[in-house]
């Protein structure tokens, strides 16, 4: 048996007991954590990809619900009317804002009202372009969306982004959405021949509030689009810029069977839409921190394997099952700190390249958006897989049989 004097020495100077270059006031099992660390680099950098990729597909959720939701937030219309049972935030080829009936005298009653500056109504149409020269007959109807507006869109704050050029003034005008311009070849001064009349276009740009893809249609004014489509006195959506909001909604509802819906009211149905995506980004996310937590699990495994010699060493000259329990539970926390670390980073970087050459060739600002918030709750989420993945392995290194080892040895 070992004396108490052996016992001492041997502990001061077992294997692993201490990391060289490092003050022997530092806990044993931080000492050993800080040894180990070139052995776990391996675990760090691959755990690191793993919740970089996690944390990107994310970012790209958090970016699309922003996508969604930035045009409703910057506009300054304070309500949106549609008609009963029409569906505000659009995502389906199915869903649609209705149309409002009578359109011309409910935006006359609407702009009367106490407290409104402007209504301005909106309908949606597509309209056939024609080129110049003899027309094939084996080629396709070139289709152009386009938005008929009822009303002084200047009138609204935010409302109108232009690029290039002005608003449309005169029935023969209309202005191009910036992805339209692009994709189509549409230049500021062109004249655009829709539906048998020519319409030149004074301006590049769109409207906030009205849709996401504000700058993929063509607008003109809803006479216009009138004479040259087969559409009524309708529109799908009235944007109303007020300075008392609920007054101005109950009075609205008097008018007719309109549905009105203030800033917060849409952007929590944009939100709502988005739940399944964001969900299946979560479900996804969870899935490859489990998948890394297993990897963390498996080498931590094959970790303790290896080592069994020195932990029955460790167990024989007296060191706790507490202190080598902590080891191993220390470095499978270690490993998921800094696979953190390397994962921010890994996403940091997916998403400058995607902001960077993705999103400009789809016309839009950004696809990734990095949320603090959300780094933060798959910092919390990977900690708690490691624990977990480093129980088992923590487990077994504290069953392991001194005087069973030493004798193989």
């Amino acid at each position: 048996m070992l004396s108490t004097r052996h016992r001492s020495l041997t502990v001061t100077e077992a294997p692993g007991a201490r990391a060289p270059g490092v003050l022997p006031d530092v806990p044993y099992p931080v000492r050993t954590v800080l040894r180990r660390w070139r052995g776990m680099l391996g675990m760090m950098l691959g755990v690191g990809l793993a919740l970089g990729i996690g944390m990107g597909l994310l970012g790209v959720a958090t970016a699309s619900l922003d996508l969604y939701t930035r045009d409703y937030r910057l506009s300054g219309a304070d309500l949106r009317v549609i008609t009963h049972g029409g569906t505000l935030v659009p995502l389906l080829p199915s869903d649609s804002p209705g149309t409002i009936k009578h359109a011309t005298n409910v935006l006359s009653q609407i702009r009367g009202l106490p407290a409104v500056s402007e209504a301005v109504g909106m309908i949606s149409w597509e309209l056939e372009r024609e080129r110049p020269g003899p027309k094939r007959s084996d080629l396709p109807a070139e289709l152009i969306a386009v938005m008929g507006i009822d009303g002084d869109p200047d009138r609204i704050p935010n409302t109108v982004v232009l690029d290039e050029g002005r608003w449309i003034r005169r029935g023969d005008e209309l202005v191009v959405g910036s992805k339209l311009s692009r994709e189509k070849g549409i230049r500021l001064g062109q004249t655009l021949r829709l539906a048998g009349r020519d319409f030149r276009v004074v301006g590049i740009g769109k409207l906030r509030g009205f849709t996401f893809q504000g700058d993929s249609v063509a607008y003109l004014e809803r006479r216009s689009l009138r004479q040259r489509a087969e559409v009524g006195d309708l529109v799908n959506l009235i944007l109303v810029d007020t300075t008392t909001v609920d007054a101005t909604r109950s009075r609205i509802r008097e008018l007719d069977s309109l549905a009105v819906y203030d800033v917060e009211e849409t952007i929590e149905l944009a939100e709502d839409a988005l739940a399944g995506d964001r969900a299946s980004h979560w479900i996804m996310t969870t899935m490859t921190l489990a998948i890394a937590a297993l990897f963390v699990n498996n080498m931590l495994s094959g970790s303790v394997e290896a080592r069994r010699l020195e932990l029955a060493t460790l167990r024989a000259i007296g060191i706790p099952s507490r202190t080598i329990l902590l080891t191993i539970a220390g470095e499978a926390l270690l490993v998921c700190v800094a696979a953190w670390v390397v994962g921010v980073g890994v996403s940091t970087l997916l998403g400058w390249l995607i902001n960077a050459y993705v999103a400009p060739e789809y016309g839009v600002e950004s696809f990734y958006t990095a949320d603090a918030g959300l780094f933060l709750a798959v910092f919390a989420l990977a900690l708690a897989l490691g624990v977990v993945a480093g129980l088992g392995p923590a487990r077994r290194a504290t069953r392991v049989d001194p005087i069973e080892v030493l004798r193989e040895a």
